[in-house]
C-alpha cells in the first residue's frame, strides 16, 4: 500500500470515528436506554461517552484505529439481514432480537 494509500484510509478512519461518536452522543442525548441499546453499551460508556466535549471527541477520532465495534458478526444475525425469506418487518424483528440477546460492552 502506498503512502498516499495509507494516508486516505487513516483519514477514512478518522472520518468514520468522529461520526460515530457524533452519532452515539445524539442517540444516548436522545433517549438515553434507546441509544444504549442501539450501540450495544453499557450504563459507564454511555456516561463518558456524553462527558466528552467536541475537542475530545476530536482527538478520540483521531486514533488510527476504528472507535466502533462490528457486531454483526455472527451468521445467524447476518443471514437473518441479508435474506429476502421473512417479511421485511418480521426480518427487522428477527434481526433486533438476536441483537439484544448479545451482551452489552463497556468501553
Amino acid at each position: 500500500m502506498s503512502t498516499k494509500e495509507t494516508t486516505a484510509l487513516l483519514q477514512d478512519i478518522q472520518e468514520v470515528n468522529l461520526s460515530y461518536l457524533m452519532l452515539a452522543q445524539r442517540l444516548l442525548r436522545e433517549n438515553l436506554a434507546a441509544g444504549m441499546f442501539r450501540l450495544g453499551i453499557g450504563e459507564d460508556a454511555a456516561g463518558i461517552l456524553l462527558e466528552l466535549s467536541p475537542a475530545q471527541l476530536v482527538k478520540l477520532a483521531s486514533s488510527s484505529s476504528l472507535v466502533c465495534g462490528f457486531r454483526l458478526d455472527d451468521y445467524a444475525l447476518l443471514s437473518s439481514l441479508t435474506r429476502d425469506v421473512l417479511d421485511g418487518v418480521l426480518q427487522q424483528a428477527h434481526a433486533t432480537i438476536l441483537l439484544s440477546n448479545r451482551v452489552a460492552q463497556t468501553v
